[in-house]
């Protein structure tokens, strides 16, 4: 379209699959938004990990050897986590590095080449382990 809108396009009813798509997508996006809201993020300093609890009830412990950033930080440092947001996303206040809680959720910890290199410390490990 050349031109912007009228009031009166603006202002017109959609036709039913129009409205069937809309109501789709926004159940949808509300279904995603719940697996991926964390109600509490905690780090636990004795066992190095960051503690998770999401909406969905689901819990998830995350090593600090995993998480790209902080995986060589003074735990000390990692007690201030702060959620961002409507929990899709926390934040290390003290070393300034944060999160997408999607992204953890998915197991997903940081860029690929950091991700990339884990892959390989796991593979390493279990070769010496057997």
């Amino acid at each position: 379209m050349n031109r912007p809108m009228t009031d009166a396009e603006l202002e017109a009813p959609l036709d039913a699959e129009t409205e069937a798509q809309i109501d789709a997508a926004l159940a949808n996006a509300r279904d995603h938004d719940d697996e991926a809201v964390a109600l509490s993020a905690t780090f636990d300093v004795r066992t190095r990990m960051l503690l998770l609890e999401l909406k969905t009830g689901q819990r998830i412990a995350i090593p600090q050897e995993d998480l790209q950033g902080i995986s060589d930080v003074d735990p000390s440092q990692l007690t201030d986590v702060e959620i961002l947001g409507p929990g899709t996303a926390i934040h290390f206040e003290k070393v300034m590095e944060g999160f997408l809680v999607d992204s953890l959720r998915a197991g997903i910890y940081g860029s690929q080449r950091w991700m990339d290199g884990l892959a390989q410390r796991r593979r390493e490990r279990l070769q010496r382990a057997s």
